[in-house]
């Protein structure tokens, strides 16, 4: 499937079989993420989380920080998610976990949790904003049920 060895960043010589056998369910486990995420945006579903339960997630926003990141508007970056610059820090520190005490590595990780989840539940608190919402009438579930209900 892969040649024995090719260069790799910086000319290093990396054993490419030995790299897919260490990390075959990792990278079989975000195709298949990429997949599902790719045929909702198909259907028309932007987040599926949002669209089966009705209530946004905790990322909700974050590709449209991004986005208004990349085109050089902060203000409206922070609007679509305060939070936006967190997945780059978690990437690092998880990357890093090798590196770093156990202490410092789970701590980290415990800090952007109960970051992520404060901000989270403030967005919710805050009156007259779509980004965040919590509609669970409108969610695939809840529609599912009364139409079986019949109501």
């Amino acid at each position: 499937m892969f040649q024995k060895k090719c260069r790799g960043f910086c000319g290093m010589m990396v054993n490419m079989k030995a790299l897919w056998n260490k990390h075959r369910k990792d990278i079989s486990a975000l195709l298949a993420i990429a997949l599902a995420y790719g045929i909702f945006h198909l259907v028309g579903i932007g987040c599926p989380i949002k669209f089966f339960t009705g209530v946004s997630c905790a990322g909700c926003g974050m590709t449209r920080a991004w986005w208004y990141l990349l085109h050089g508007n902060l203000k409206l970056a922070v609007y679509y998610h305060p939070l936006f610059w967190l997945p780059l820090c978690a990437t690092f520190v998880i990357l890093l976990r090798k590196r770093l005490s156990k202490n410092i590595y789970y701590g980290c990780i415990i800090g952007m949790c109960v970051l992520a989840l404060a901000v989270y539940l403030y967005r919710f608190s805050l009156p007259h904003q779509h980004v965040v919402v919590f509609q669970p009438q409108d969610g695939f579930f809840v529609r599912v049920f009364r139409a079986m209900l019949g109501k």
